[in-house]
């Protein structure tokens, strides 16, 4: 049966305005950066973005990675398997449906393949898959409004997205089987078991069916030329987003986003960065495992929720003007970007998010992206962050005290040489950074390392009061153009030294230079303290007894920037598992599940009270180890964890692994 008279013509007004939206979508995703210090041509940006592409369709598992990731969502899997049921039927039978359903039937009609609606095998497939959507679309509802699982926030486009598909579905088969009634088709489409069951069903009702087919057939064709339009300007247009997520990710491109701009011309949001925003199914995920968002439970604190309104903010700014707000940009009130701002810079930029998304969406250097858009381009930002700034600009550290008192914690230093451990030249620098120097919770890692590498024989130095923050407190406030200078002061302090190993007992430090120095120092390596003192007892450098008579049992806390963010995990355990006498007991959140201990981000400038609430939630669910300690491996962990143990009066002692280490000589 060929189509009505007239469709051709509404067809054809439904494809312009689809790719209408998936232009307005690419030139979206073309005001974005090659990177954070080249904004490039359009022409370059079209260059990278296809030679990433081939670069990705290249990989020896790219067919892995197609059939693993965007076909069977892995990662979705991993994490909530009770998902995939719904997930997969949804997804594979709408790709039926479209691609061999209604794209089939379409190039039959142009007469591009031969192609019959009764031929048993595309009448079955087509049934069989239209369960499939239908399964998944009545799971979905389930979860969503009889479950009312609380990850999962609606709005009024899902709400649309759901009415259009189940109306476009049902509608479908009934189409199917008043066709079989107008035209008496032959035995062979009993393969459409959907329809021949709904001939029973309506033959009874004895209308004037070719007509009854018509009007039937209207209706189903609008409802799904709608449904078909409204994909690039909803978060259906995920389809497409999150297939291009996951191949942009498949490669390392950290990279794109090290450097700062010091003109500030460049966007905030690279090409990777835009794309990624389209890529976000608001699955939730990322919702489980936020702690400032359950600390709050306040909707604009979530991960999806912020990556939303971010979205609909800067399709304002950059998108196509005629067709951004169509796209779902918003001109957002003063008070409106205040709460998003806010919402922004709660967060300890753990990484967690990033660990469990479904699209592979890289959350965390989003999260700089946006802190950078909202502090420095739009001036909104915590007032604690005054402070810090004022502080780094003016005495080199985040407390704003004088930097000449930053190595006042060396006098405290078992068997220190008399001549100090501040010297002109040295084969390795111990860089101390700022909370180490200046906090008195956490003076006691620096003392015991220092003590450590002079009891090895280790040719050190550190840099004294001539030592300057890193700059990743500025990074994590928005102000990266700021840190441009600590970074060429610093990396010309060491050059001075001759240096060729730099170690650090600070994670977010050691995340740092390893990100935004290290290409400013070829040759020279950078290693957190406890991959270095591991080397050191390989070298049997140290003679370790136990810490104690009894047997002492402690559990480990992972540091977010030591090691989700930087991989660093056997490190600090391979040195526990080397001290006799120590009983380990692993925590049930560890390694790329751990939690962070609220001091992560600069939360402590921007909510003290949530930075402390998530330290006791923390502190506390290590208790279930009946460890006797916590070991740590970074100072602001110890800082928060012991502020934690001494509201709860907890029985678990909070040290560094460094100061244990010392206990053991």
């Amino acid at each position: 049966m060929e189509y009505p008279r007239y469709f051709p013509l509404i067809e054809t007004l439904a494809l312009l305005v689809f790719f209408l939206g998936i232009w307005a979508n690419l030139a979206f995703w073309l005001k974005g950066g090659v990177s954070r210090t080249k904004e490039g041509t359009r022409w370059e940006k079209l260059v990278y973005l296809f030679g990433i592409l081939v670069r990705a369709a290249l990989r020896k598992d790219f067919l892995k990675l197609v059939s693993l990731d965007v076909l069977f969502q892995r990662t979705l899997t991993r994490e909530d398997p009770t998902r995939w049921p719904m997930h997969f039927p949804l997804f594979a039978g709408f790709c039926v449906l479209f691609f061999i359903g209604s794209l089939g039937d379409q190039m039959a009609q142009w007469g591009w393949v031969e192609l019959d609606k009764d031929l048993p095998w595309f009448a079955f497939t087509n049934d069989l898959a239209g369960l499939f959507l239908l399964a998944g679309l009545l799971l979905a509802l389930h979860r969503r409004y009889i479950l009312k699982l609380p990850y999962l926030k609606t709005f009024l486009e899902d709400k649309i997205i759901v009415v259009l598909l189940l109306i476009s579905l049902l509608s479908g088969y009934v189409v199917e089987g008043i066709r079989f009634l107008s035209t008496h088709s032959p035995v062979e489409s009993r393969a459409s078991f959907i329809g021949i069951a709904l001939v029973g069903v309506f033959s009874p009702l004895r209308l004037d069916w070719p007509t009854t087919y018509l009007w039937v057939w209207w209706f189903h064709a609008i409802v799904s030329l709608a449904f078909f339009c409204y994909i690039p300007y909803s978060r259906l247009f995920h389809l497409f987003g999150t297939s291009l997520t996951l191949l942009l990710n498949s490669q390392n491109h950290k990279a794109d986003f090290t450097g700062a701009d010091p003109t500030g011309t460049v966007p905030n949001f690279t090409i990777k960065q835009l794309i990624e925003l389209s890529g976000c199914t608001r699955c939730g995920e990322c919702l489980k495992v936020c702690e400032t968002y359950k600390d709050r439970d306040v909707d604009p604190i979530a991960p999806a929720i912020k990556l939303k309104e971010a979205r609909g903010h800067l399709l304002h700014k950059y998108g196509p003007a005629p067709a951004s707000k169509l796209l779902g940009g918003r001109d957002l009130s003063q008070q409106d970007l205040s709460t998003l701002s806010e919402a922004t810079f709660r967060c300890t930029l753990c990484g967690y998010c990033t660990h469990v998304c479904p699209s592979k969406i890289d959350l965390q250097s989003m999260w700089y992206s946006l802190r950078q858009e909202y502090s420095t381009d739009v001036g909104l930002h915590p007032k604690g962050f005054t402070h810090l700034k004022e502080g780094v600009a003016k005495e080199g550290n985040i407390f704003n005290y004088p930097n000449v008192e930053r190595a006042l914690w060396v006098d405290f230093v078992e068997n220190l040489p008399s001549g100090g451990i501040q010297k002109t030249r040295a084969k390795v620098m111990y860089f101390v950074g700022c909370v180490s120097s200046f906090s008195p919770l956490a003076q006691d890692i620096p003392q015991a390392f220092a003590s450590l590498l002079i009891k090895a024989g280790v040719d050190f130095t550190i840099l004294g009061p001539g030592e300057c923050c890193c700059g990743f407190p500025l990074m994590a406030a928005g102000m990266k153009e700021q840190m441009l200078g600590l970074i060429k002061y610093n990396t010309e302090k060491v050059r001075d030294l001759g240096v060729d190993t730099i170690i650090f007992n600070c994670p977010s430090c050691y995340m740092t230079w390893r990100q935004e120095y290290s290409s400013y120092l070829p040759g020279v390596s950078m290693r957190h303290s406890t991959e270095f003192l591991l080397e050191l007892l390989r070298e049997g450098r140290f003679k370790l007894h136990p810490p104690r008579k009894e047997t002492l049992e402690v559990t480990y806390h992972d540091p977010c920037d030591l090691g989700r963010n930087q991989g660093v995990y056997e490190p600090p355990r391979e040195v526990l598992h080397t001290i006799p006498g120590l009983a380990f007991r692993e925590s049930r959140n560890h390694k790329a599940r751990a939690i962070c201990c609220g001091g992560g981000g600069v939360l402590e400038s921007a909510d003290p009270k949530m930075a402390t609430d998530i330290s006791y939630k923390t502190y506390d669910s290590f208790r279930e180890t009946g460890a006797q300690a916590l070991v740590v491996a970074c100072p602001q962990c110890k800082r928060m964890f012991q502020g934690a143990r001494k509201h709860l009066h907890g029985p678990m002692e909070v040290m560094d692994i460094t100061e244990l280490l010392l206990r053991c000589l």
